[in-house]
């Protein structure tokens, strides 16, 4: 399921969109603020590795890149959920 990373020439708004198929995929979507947005292009090696060790054995691993953007995402908003409750628990 391949993840799209969108930019409005208008509003620099970002957009990411989920497809089903890379057929499915188009250059340019409609914008809120009546722009265009336009797909950017990813780097051309999509995949990285990782060094796993458990203590008894090491190997490495690839990683699909757009997956490594999504683990980044859930961090960032854990990190802000934590953040918010600490700023919450010291009011």
């Amino acid at each position: 399921m391949p993840r799209i990373l969108y930019l409005c020439s208008k509003c620099n708004n970002e957009s990411k969109k989920f497809y089903r198929s890379s057929n499915d995929i188009v250059n340019k979507i409609d914008c809120k603020c009546g722009g265009e947005l336009f797909r950017q292009l990813s780097s051309p090696n999509q995949r990285s590795k990782i060094i796993v060790d458990n203590g008894v054995q090491t190997k490495a691993v690839e990683i699909d890149r757009e997956i490594v953007e999504i683990i980044e995402d859930r961090e960032k908003a854990d990190l802000k959920k934590r953040g918010d409750s600490v700023i919450e628990e010291l009011k």
